[in-house]
């Protein structure tokens, strides 16, 4: 197939959208298909930027009808390199531009909604469905597209809620580079590069900062866990975490949580032909491999999809301490391979931190338990789902057409 991945944001801008198309462009290409990803920004500062496939990136012309350039932009695209498929990474505004190139070039549209764009916490002002600007968008990506996708329960719900069809819904769940995470990095060097003492023992988290993961709630709870166990540090690793420092000082944290910032992902280098050799430490592959168990403290319905960074955790042999709500009860179950708590509870959330850091028993056996969950969601197996969507796709076009 000539598939196109089509985002407004990529590698090496990091995040689980960015991560998840990186996998399936690099699955695809191995498999032998025609792939490219399109849209992405940085036309001119990662020009020298290369990956195992092709990464169209054109050049941003902001303020200048937005919508209207990347539709432009996709049409040209699709003009001159051909498609078979496109397969948006959000409903908007990558889903609306494919959509809006049906009525010209009616290719097979695939939407697979990441977050933002099909969530909604009013309570937080979360969601894009809230703009009413960007809500009629969405719902004219859903109506257009051929097939939907969703990684979780919770997705397919917000999916229903926001008018999708539920005949056009696939469940796909988020994939996993099984290999990557086998600790590559010693422990003291992870250690000694986090700047914590060689017998820390090492709580983890990632993810870009925002309200609704709950970092906060996870702050308050260190203080606790430090009374009981003074050897424990938190890791933190994502995007604008320097939001939380009032909090490290209000706590008197410094020094036992440490907020890496986002850590380049391992697979991309400028300029480097040889690039799929790097030598570069993979620094995040290495902080789990160091840990003890991986938080997840995302405040309530709706904060989560199915979190790529779980089971990257898991895929690490870590144990799960998450809130219970909708993506992460799908694959945490309590007392097997983690334990699920209330939400913005730091009370319960030391509790069960400090459970798995009292018992190596029950630590070492639901962080088996959890890499055999992980073995299920390996990439071999998630490509060749979206490959059966994309070929539906096709087919459910060619049948339009027969039927005028």
């Amino acid at each position: 197939m000539n598939i196109v991945l089509y985002v407004n944001s990529f590698l090496p801008n990091i995040g689980g959208r960015e991560i998840v198309v990186h996998y399936l462009a690099r699955s695809l290409t191995m498999l032998g298909h025609k792939v490219r990803v399109v849209g992405p920004a940085g036309w001119w500062s990662y020009r020298k930027t290369r990956y195992e496939y092709l990464v169209h990136r054109w050049p941003t012309l902001r303020g200048l009808f937005t919508d209207r350039v990347a539709f432009t932009q996709l049409l040209l695209d699709t003009t001159i390199w051909g498609c078979d498929v496109i397969h948006a990474h959000s409903t908007y505004p990558s889903g609306f531009a494919a959509a809006k190139l049906k009525a010209i070039r009616n290719i097979p549209l695939v939407v697979t909604p990441h977050g933002e764009d099909i969530h909604v916490i009013p309570e937080i002002a979360f969601g894009q469905r809230l703009d009413p600007i960007q809500r009629p968008k969405i719902e004219f990506s859903l109506q257009k597209a051929e097939l939907l996708t969703a990684i979780s329960d919770s997705v397919e719900d917000s999916l229903l809620g926001a008018g999708a069809p539920q005949g056009k819904i696939r469940k796909i769940p988020n994939g996993v580079d099984i290999d990557r995470f086998q600790s590559p990095v010693s422990t003291t060097d992870v250690r000694k590069w986090l700047q914590f003492p060689e017998d820390s023992r090492l709580i983890v988290t990632v993810g870009n900062y925002h309200p609704r993961k709950g970092h906060e709630v996870l702050i308050r709870a260190m203080p606790i866990i430090l009374e009981s166990e003074p050897r424990s540090r938190l890791v933190i690793v994502g995007r604008n975490s320097g939001e939380l420092k009032p909090f490290l000082r209000e706590f008197a944290l410094e020094g036992k949580v440490k907020l890496t910032g986002p850590i380049n992902f391992p697979s991309i280098t400028s300029n480097d032909s040889n690039f799929l050799n790097s030598k570069k430490p993979d620094w995040l592959a290495g902080i789990y491999g160091s840990s003890e168990m991986y938080v997840s403290s995302g405040l309530g319905e709706g904060a989560e999809g199915l979190s790529l960074a779980i089971l990257e955790a898991m895929a690490a042999g870590l144990p799960v301490v998450a809130t219970n709500i909708s993506g992460n009860r799908d694959i945490i179950k309590n007392g097997e391979n983690g334990f699920l708590v209330p939400p913005d509870d730091p009370a319960h959330l030391a509790e069960a931190i400090l459970r798995l850091l009292n018992d190596n028993q029950t630590r070492i056996r639901m962080g088996a338990d959890a890499k055999d969950v992980a073995k299920g969601y390996g990439w071999q197996q998630i490509i060749q789902k979206y490959l059966a969507v994309y070929q539906e796709a096709i087919d459910l076009k060619k049948q339009e057409k027969l039927n005028g």
